[in-house]
């Protein structure tokens, strides 16, 4: 026999392109996959907050107990019916805990005694948000408390209301992804600002699907480091004229003309052949190549050593040698100052670890 199932809470999910009037047409455009009966699990990947939309456990009392969905089938269904509405919805469960007490008994002998700290529970969580304060978030988590889950309303399901949630799943709210541990929900989360400096912009950092990243220009305003090529007054003159209003816009500028020139090369056949990236924050702008999953990939070594400086013995003294930084030049030059643009490299390229932002 088929069990009711008792639902607990129920929390809100994650749209991708969500227009809270028109859900049903706007939403499905997402191209979210939903394959009745299967079961979309919950992962690392996902997240970091999301909107727990339900959670589920099985009525224990015989007396209770009537035809309807196991907690399983409701929670598979659930995500089944978002997933129908464009909503990223996956099942989480949490296995029962059992803990133990120390009792006497009626002889006054000591004696452990096992009890049920946590029951089994299934729940539903959904969308991939990198903030709380996520617009399109806090528009499904509304959206969500204020739909009428079909199959808790009819077709075996069963929906007491509760005094103040007129809905199945007006108890939605936000959450973290369980499986993340504090550190990489606080590393997964993006700040707002961030998120709107490195969006709607080409080569973004945020569309490296690695782990780590490495750093190997650095743009900071007045210090930046493009150089136009012509004499030494020219080029001292043109950063003078840079206003400190609008610094940070020219370091933008200058790592995004950097990357595009060194993919532009890629594409005709010169330098490394990995993708390059922009990431702005509220300091500076930085000029990234490379994806890694690992700090320890030996691919790492390999450019920094590409992309650092080098010890040089000068032409006129041959035995006077001095650091050098690597340049990047437009058209491509074996001297700089014979070139149209030059952007001289960090002497010591860093490794960075890649924000995540999920849309």
């Amino acid at each position: 026999m088929r069990k009711l199932v008792r639902t607990l809470f129920l929390i809100p999910v994650c749209l991708f392109a969500v227009l809270i009037a028109s859900t049903a047409s706007a939403v499905s455009a997402a191209g979210i996959e939903s394959v009745k009966g299967k079961e979309y699990t919950i992962t690392k990947q996902h997240g970091p907050w999301m909107i727990m939309a339900a959670s589920f456990s099985e009525v224990l009392d015989e007396n209770f107990r009537k035809e309807g969905f196991t907690a399983r089938q409701a929670a598979v269904e659930l995500v089944h019916e978002l997933r129908k509405k464009g909503i990223p919805a996956y099942v989480f469960e949490q296995d029962a805990k059992l803990g133990k007490i120390e009792t006497s008994n009626r002889m006054q002998r000591r004696e452990k005694r096992v009890y049920t700290a946590q029951r089994n529970m299934i729940s539903v969580l959904a969308g991939n948000y990198s903030s709380i304060e996520d617009k399109k978030g806090q528009q499904t988590l509304t959206w969500i408390k204020n739909y009428k889950a079909d199959f808790l309303l009819k077709n075996g399901g069963r929906f007491k209301p509760t005094p103040g949630q007129p809905t199945p799943l007006s108890g939605a709210f936000f959450t973290v992804n369980p499986l993340l541990t504090p550190e990489e929900v606080k590393d997964a989360t993006a700040d707002p600002l961030l998120i709107r400096l490195n969006t709607n912009h080409n080569y973004s950092l945020f569309e490296n699907p690695h782990q780590y990243t490495l750093i190997i220009a650095t743009f900071s305003g007045t210090g930046t480091k493009i150089m136009l090529g012509g004499d030494e007054k020219k080029q001292n003159s043109l950063f003078d004229q840079i206003k400190p209003s609008n610094a940070l816009d020219k370091a933008a500028q200058d790592a995004l003309e950097l990357a595009t020139s060194m993919r532009n090369a890629q594409k005709a056949g010169y330098g490394q052949d990995y993708e390059v990236f922009v990431w702005h924050d509220e300091n500076k702008s930085v000029v990234t190549i490379g994806g890694f999953d690992s700090m320890d990939d030996p691919r790492i070594k390999t450019m920094m050593q590409t992309y650092a400086a080098k010890q040089k013995s000068l032409p006129n003294n041959p035995a006077k040698r001095v650091t050098v930084a690597e340049f990047f030049t437009v058209p491509k030059t074996i001297d700089f100052t014979q070139a149209q643009k030059s952007w001289i490299f960090d002497p010591v390229p860093r490794v960075m670890k890649i924000p995540r932002y999920h849309r």
